[in-house]
């Protein structure tokens, strides 16, 4: 193909601003991977693609018999599985992407150790994977949600293109951050699954912080509301259930998309030439 270049004319001297143009070049070669990491995952099952459905189906059945059901936390509420669903495989994209970084780059170490590429293209790939994933799952999403609440798409759902490109900025950036934990320290990846689920249990996933909250100090959950999927899943439900979006939801998922995905790309650039010898 006419734009792509087989040699990378970079330096470490050379700014960012060089180096996106130089990834950019290179935007089909982390598309073709992302969809050969799809294929590898369906290929050795008989359902194939459509486990990119059912995983998410099956996940949130789970969570709905623990905490819609056993638990009732919400009193069997029938909007309360669009607002389980949509926390959940919101919140699945951003823990997989999270880990997804440090993974690519480890099973290509081979082609770090004898290609001159930018090495971002692994961890911009392993999010395009996520994120076709997190897509796929919004059909059993929609079908549950609108036949047990009559939750189906609308004008509303204009709004989950700006909600899904903050979300991706914002999963690329703490991919790439990790990424930078993971390769150089091993043990680290063992602790990150953990500390996902901490995670996911103190964000508005299962219920509302207020409602989670509402015996503790208003100042606590002021600062709760900041982390960063409250307001990204604020925009989510914004999206998917109509729900009032708050101005925070806006300015929060920007602050945090643009900021972390600035962040964890200058900060990926100064040590992805430590890659070879990490992976070594």
């Amino acid at each position: 193909m006419a734009n792509a270049s087989p040699v990378l004319s970079l330096s470490r001297r050379d700014g960012l601003g060089a180096y996106l143009v130089e990834l950019w070049r290179r935007r089909h070669f982390a598309w073709h991977l992302a969809i050969g990491g799809i294929r590898a995952r369906t290929s050795s099952t008989t359902l194939g693609l459509l486990w990119w459905m059912l995983d998410p189906l099956i996940l949130g059945g789970v969570f709905l018999l623990v905490f819609g059901v056993i638990l009732d936390v919400r009193r069997g509420d029938p909007a309360y599985i669009g607002f389980l669903l949509s926390g959940l495989f919101a919140f699945t994209y951003t823990r997989t992407t999270m880990m997804g970084g440090g993974n690519t780059l480890t099973a290509n170490a081979h082609l770090i150790a004898t290609q001159r590429f930018p090495r971002m293209v692994l961890p911009v790939a392993s999010v395009v994977e996520g994120a076709v994933a997190f897509s796929f799952s919004l059909v059993p999403f929609f079908l549950i949600a609108g036949f047990a609440h009559g939750d189906w798409p609308g004008p509303h759902t204009l709004v989950f293109l700006p909600a899904f490109v903050f979300h991706t900025l914002f999963n690329l950036g703490l991919s790439l951050l990790v990424a930078q934990l993971v390769i150089p320290f091993r043990d680290i990846g063992n602790v990150m699954g953990h500390l996902s689920r901490i995670w996911m249990y103190m964000s508005p996933v299962i219920y509302p912080l207020d409602e989670r909250l509402r015996n503790a100090p208003e100042a606590l959950v002021q600062i709760l509301q900041f982390n960063p999927m409250a307001a990204i899943l604020g925009l989510y439900r914004t999206a998917l259930l109509g729900y009032p979006s708050e101005a925070y939801h806006w300015w929060g998922s920007a602050a945090w998309a643009v900021g972390l995905a600035l962040l964890g790309a200058v900060t990926f650039r100064r040590m992805e030439h430590k890659l070879p010898r990490y992976l070594a």
